[in-house]
């Protein structure tokens, strides 16, 4: 038997899929770049970009929440902050979607993504700051928090310039510059070779994701002559 889905219906589809890439995402890059407890990479967000560009503020936000399921488990469920405290990394997260979708087709998606990112970071900086009240001291400490928030920009700029070169460009220029972003990140932790297949992992999940979500991309952006 034929199921027939709306067109609201595909969207909420596909952003739940982006959502559990997000968090296969987000598992593997806290492999791949192991900082500190409280400090690693999470390319989760990369995600939840995407879809509030392909799709609008309802589905990133969607999409937000969703693929901050691992880091929550991670950081608060088996982290320090404890699964109460931890649902600020869920609304964070969240909220930021909601807030790219909201600027995307009003300017460039590269200032979109960067944008978007303002409140989460805001808010992350106010909910660090009470954590180090609320947490045991040394749990929490100002070092910390400048490298959780350095990183999250870190993050949020590569994320930009993916999603800049799916819009304006082409998909296999995004999978080209996704291995060097982390061709480079191996280098700099010394495991190219125990790291490799994660590596590849990552970067076939990420093309995956935007071939799910390309065409709305593509209908939001159309492809200038120039590009």
């Amino acid at each position: 038997m034929k199921i027939n889905i709306d067109s609201s219906g595909r969207k909420i589809l596909a952003s739940v899929i982006a959502g559990i890439l997000g968090n296969v995402l987000a598992f593997l890059s806290s492999m791949l770049t192991p900082l500190q407890p409280q400090v690693i990479f999470d390319f989760s967000h990369i995600a939840t970009f995407g879809t509030a560009i392909a799709f609008g503020p309802f589905y990133g936000l969607l999409a937000g929440a969703i693929g901050s399921l691992y880091p929550y488990y991670q950081f608060a469920v088996e982290g320090v902050y404890g699964p109460w405290w931890g649902l600020a990394i869920i609304l964070g997260k969240s909220g930021t979607g909601f807030f790219c979708g909201l600027l995307r087709g009003k300017v460039p998606p590269f200032l979109a993504v960067t944008l978007s990112f303002i409140p989460e970071s805001l808010f992350t900086v106010g909910f660090l700051f009470l954590m180090t009240v609320v947490l045991p001291a040394g749990d929490m400490t100002s070092p910390i928090i400048a490298s959780i928030i350095m990183e999250g920009w870190v993050e949020v700029i590569i994320f930009a310039f993916i999603i800049e070169t799916v819009v304006r460009r082409r998909l296999m220029e995004t999978a080209v510059l996704m291995l060097e972003i982390f061709i480079i990140m191996l280098l700099v932790h010394k495991q190219f070779i125990e790291l490799l297949l994660v590596l590849l992992v990552v970067t076939l999940i990420t093309v995956t994701l935007f071939e799910i979500i390309e065409p709305s991309i593509r209908k939001q952006y159309p492809k200038h002559p120039e590009d």
